[in-house]
């Protein structure tokens, strides 16, 4: 049976200098194909733990799928950390150059009661294809089964469980080696809260110039700068007064650059669920930005570009 509804097409993302460092079955039948099972739904409700089995429900399937999109468009793989407070990831990408901190309360969740700490390691490369299948109004249920080592994603309808209708799909838990980081004990003399459509506007156009972009935050004012070949150049500036605002606190004069591409990987999905993102930066430091969500906060830190 097919779900009632189709998810929304999802939003295509998109020398000199040098990185920093930031420091401190696959589906159920057709396993490989990519392709689920569509199958009756079952009754039971919240998260449920029996013989090993955990089930969370998202009450909106957009943030779920937004949130997971953005994760996947910069790591390969990464444990989530599922226990009595809530869903929790610390990842750095593959290159080392970026730091992502999801959290997501338990409370803010439809249905949430889980006791002990589980350690989930996932694919984002079979996460990403799923995800597309998730529409904004869908239902959204994660499973965890540790007896069979495996993770599932269970879409419904608006109508959640009650409709009847379901699509589940099956990814094996795998073991992932990540390095223990330390969350960045950073203070920075620039903390601005913006437009999240105007902030996204600004780097794809500064995007169109460079592979980099240049912050300037003065006492009055913030500019976004690009510099390409031939000439190339694009600055747009906001006084401290603008209604792009929401809070402009800066000290003194600062700048920064960092790569736009990696900024707009994560920025554009959480676009679609944030109006608003807080950044904070200082001389040739990472970039700290923090979005807060219907059920959640992510904050995503960015190495400098250095000559």
């Amino acid at each position: 049976m097919i779900l009632d509804e189709e998810p929304e097409k999802e939003e295509s993302t998109e020398e000199g200098e040098e990185e920093g460092e930031i420091s401190g079955e696959a589906i159920e039948k057709g396993e490989g194909s990519g392709e689920g099972e569509e199958v009756s739904g079952t009754g039971g409700g919240g998260v449920v733990e029996t013989k090993g089995y955990y089930r969370i429900m998202f009450p909106k399937g957009k943030e779920f799928r937004y949130v997971f999109t953005a994760l996947a468009n910069l790591l390969q793989e990464a444990n989530l950390i599922i226990d009595s407070e809530g869903i929790k990831m610390k990842s750095i990408d593959p290159s080392k150059v970026s730091l992502i901190i999801l959290n997501i309360p338990g409370s803010s969740l439809e249905e949430y009661s889980v006791s002990k700490e589980l350690k989930i390691g996932i694919s984002f490369d079979t996460v990403k294809k799923i995800l597309k299948r998730v529409g904004a109004r869908s239902k959204v249920e994660l499973g965890v089964d540790m007896g069979r080592n495996r993770f599932l994603i269970t879409i419904y309808t608006k109508k959640g469980r009650e409709s009847g209708f379901y699509r589940r799909f099956g990814i094996p838990i795998i073991n992932v080696a990540e390095e223990e980081v330390p969350e960045p004990k950073l203070e920075y003399p620039v903390r601005i809260r913006m437009d999240m459509d105007v902030f996204v506007d600004v780097l794809s156009a500064a995007d169109e110039i460079s592979d980099s972009v240049k912050f300037v935050a003065k006492e009055d004012s913030f500019s976004i700068i690009a510099e390409g070949e031939g000439g190339k150049a694009l600055e747009t500036t906001y006084a401290s007064s603008d209604e792009v605002f929401y809070e402009f606190s800066v000290q003194g004069s600062h700048d920064a650059t960092y790569a736009v591409e990696m900024l707009l990987d994560f920025i554009k999905p959480m676009k679609q669920i944030s109006d608003t993102v807080t950044i904070e930066f200082d001389n040739n430091k990472p970039l700290k930005l923090t979005i807060d969500f219907a059920i959640g906060s992510v904050q995503f830190y960015l190495a400098p570009r250095v000559a």
